[in-house]
């Protein structure tokens, strides 16, 4: 089991390696609930059910790209977490990546064996300050 915060994550990519890739570095070597969609329409019928702690979005799909899809999450009320999934990281992208409510970025090509920390420890790092901790 995830030793993260969260367990469940709902994750959207157009190609079907990368989605087995990500589904075994995630559930089988990372320990979490993970779905798996192929693109941002699937991804939003299946969220209601499946009630997802984080977003892992592919940017660059057809038809609907990952900030479109984001936005279409937030007006749905859907309002986890999500990092952007992209082979295209620069400064000013990660700017507007940002501006439209991501937490973080990962960038492809990605290493499976280190996933599972990667996208908890952008997950912690954007989390509140609890009060009262000590």
């Amino acid at each position: 089991m995830s030793k993260a915060p969260f367990s469940r994550i709902l994750h959207v990519d157009d190609q079907p390696d990368i989605r087995g890739i990500v589904k075994l570095a995630l559930g089988k070597l990372g320990g979490f609930n993970v779905l798996s969609c192929s693109s941002g329409e699937e991804a939003l019928a299946a969220a209601p059910g499946f009630a997802p702690e984080l977003l892992l979005i592919d940017m660059n799909m057809p038809g609907m790209d990952g900030m479109a899809l984001l936005t279409r999450f937030r007006e749905a009320g859907v309002g986890v977490p999500a990092i952007f999934f992209t082979a295209r990281i620069n400064p000013s992208d990660l700017v507007r990546y940002r501006a439209a409510g991501a937490i973080g970025t990962l960038s492809k090509p990605f290493d499976p064996l280190k996933l599972g920390r990667q996208i908890t420890q952008i997950w912690m790092e954007n989390q509140p300050a609890q009060e009262g901790r000590t």
